[in-house]
């Protein structure tokens, strides 16, 4: 089976468990008014009547109900008792700003604290209104300020002893967005930790990570649940404010580590235009007390332009390269893109106060559709490096002895060369096996074959035994090795004599195996730094072959 097919499967595997769990999540939230406090909570639907004309006019909620003359709605319902005392009225939506009476007595009147709220954010929020000992006397009466003749759609209040559990309900999708975007920002800073400590780096999962952690914070501080039963309300919606007027810095930084460098300061004009954003709306806010909602229509109109400008530069970069990692990234701010138009429709055109959850959707769309496929190019490049670093490592390691072969020989010396090792001093020393030929002769070439092999391991079993040096070992010709000592404090001879010792135990005197060495420093007798090509030339001299050095100098 082909590894994209496994990863395909893989996916919608993924996907399939995410969606069951959600829904396993909201069976358990809608089943958890069943019991307990929830269950003593009902719907006042019935009951209300409008006086018109002298005469009552019955209504059942929710309702369109016009407004007189004078620009009012009251509502009198009088199906309320004596045993409803001590529980709570819960009216959805405060954009009309209403009252609520009970006889002669104001149980709840709107009033603006400390921070200023628009239409649809009332929208979002409810009033709960706790009944008082002579609950049952006298008619309930429910009070709307609208224009004149104008009609208001109006819903039926909710009536129990914790009205709050029924408010969570009706937030349950904005809470499942917001703990799926914390837990996918949660998984993307796991995945950008875990591979940068494998040394890759990609920093667009922490930059999806961070876009995920403010989107959350943005969609709970804006949330009705929050501004009815949060503390310090008024900071909490200064904080969404900015939270909502920032919360695109780190995509802009994903779009500049997507595309080319040469088009990268693009997004970064809008990075510093939105830090100016912010910066203004604050200095305005605080020096001429300008309401931060009466400035949002300035960063809707940023937030719009700079979705566009991202999608033409996207399209702009992936006609030019074809880049599949572009088009996913154009695809997710499409998708965000229709979402954002959406939402202003329904916020500036319609005023409904639901408008974040078709935001927080294109969100959570979008956040997923770069998610998702960023794991994909994540793998594929893991595996490639994977694929790379097993054929690097095969390609310096000689298959007959598991040595370090000639390539690496020269790329270690190359290395301590150009400085990357820093040593005081370094010993190389060549080794040859004479009497090859004669062992081959007698014994056979696969005895020849094995004496190397032997060889081989005697040098790598003398060189981890050493345990005050850091010693590397080579095989860089049929019968010749090469072992470099750093900063050595061991004489040649002693080393020789080690080797040849174990060669006599591992080979128990079946065939003779004889050696030849020759050795060099790094550094001559007055403590100067010898070339490469010396300190090579050095040691090949020192090996007193009678055909010549062993070691070809480069």
């Amino acid at each position: 089976m082909k590894k994209s097919n496994v990863w395909k499967k893989t996916e919608w595997a993924g996907l399939i468990c995410i969606f069951f769990i959600l829904m396993i999540l909201i069976r358990m939230l809608w089943n958890s008014g069943s019991d307990g406090e929830m269950a003593d909570i009902r719907s006042v639907n019935s009951g209300w009547y409008q006086m018109v004309d002298g005469k009552e006019k019955a209504l059942e909620l929710p309702a369109m109900v016009k407004a007189d003359q004078d620009g009012k709605i009251i509502l009198y319902n009088n199906t309320l008792n004596p045993e409803d005392k001590n529980k709570v009225l819960s009216i959805n939506g405060l954009q009309e700003q209403p009252e609520v009476w009970m006889g002669k007595k104001c149980l709840f009147r709107y009033e603006e604290k400390d921070f200023l709220k628009n239409d649809q954010m009332r929208g979002k929020m409810w009033a709960d209104v706790w009944l008082t000992e002579d609950t049952g006397t006298e008619p309930f009466c429910l009070i709307y300020e609208s224009n004149n003749r104008a009609s208001l759609y109006i819903q039926a209040p909710v009536l129990g002893s914790f009205p709050a559990v029924s408010h969570f309900q009706e937030s349950v999708f904005s809470f499942l967005m917001i703990l799926g975007m914390w837990g996918t920002g949660i998984v993307s800073a796991i995945v950008f930790w875990y591979m940068k400590a494998h040394h890759i780096i990609e920093k667009r999962f922490l930059d999806a990570s961070l876009f995920m952690f403010i989107c959350g914070l943005w969609c709970y501080l804006d949330s009705g649940f929050y501004q009815m039963y949060g503390n310090h309300g008024a900071v909490g919606m200064v904080l969404s404010f900015y939270a909502f007027i920032l919360m695109s810095v780190p995509m802009l930084w994903f779009v500049q580590n997507t595309i080319s460098e040469k088009v990268r300061w693009v997004p970064q004009v809008w990075i510093f235009l939105l830090y100016g954003n912010a910066i203004l709306q604050g200095i305005l806010n605080i020096l001429f007390h300008i309401p931060f909602v009466h400035m949002l229509f300035l960063t809707h109109i940023m937030l719009f332009s700079g979705v566009i400008s991202m999608i033409c530069l996207l399209w702009k970069e992936y006609k030019r390269s074809e880049a599949e990692e572009l088009l996913f990234c154009l695809r997710a701010f499409a998708t965000l893109g229709v979402s954002g138009v959406t939402a202003l429709i329904l916020y500036w055109v319609y005023s409904i106060y639901w408008y974040d959850m078709v935001f927080q959707a294109g969100i959570f769309l979008y956040t997923s559709i770069l998610f998702w496929h960023l794991l994909q190019k994540t793998s594929r490049d893991s595996q490639f490096r994977m694929e790379q670093l097993v054929y690097e490592k095969m390609s310096m390691e000689d298959r007959m002895t598991g040595l370090k072969n000639r390539k690496a020989f020269e790329k270690y010396i190359k290395e301590i060369q150009e400085g990357k090792l820093r040593l005081e001093n370094a010993m190389l020393l060549f080794i040859e096996i004479t009497g090859l030929k004669q062992i081959n002769d007698i014994y056979g070439m696969k005895t020849g074959d094995e004496s190397v092999i032997q060889t081989a391991r005697c040098i790598q079993k003398a060189a981890d035994s050493d345990q005050r040096h850091k010693i590397e070992s080579f095989r860089i010709g049929g019968t010749e090795f090469a072992v470099i000592v750093m900063d050595p404090q061991i004489q040649p001879q002693e080393l020789e004599c080690l080797l040849e010792n174990e060669v006599k135990k591992e080979t128990e005197n079946r065939y003779y195996i004889s050696l030849q060495f020759g050795y060099g420093y790094l550094k001559n007798e007055d403590g100067m730094r010898n070339t490469v090509s010396d300190w090579k030339r050095q040691a090949d001299h020192m090996l007193q072959r009678t055909k010549g050095a062993i070691y070809d100098d480069v």
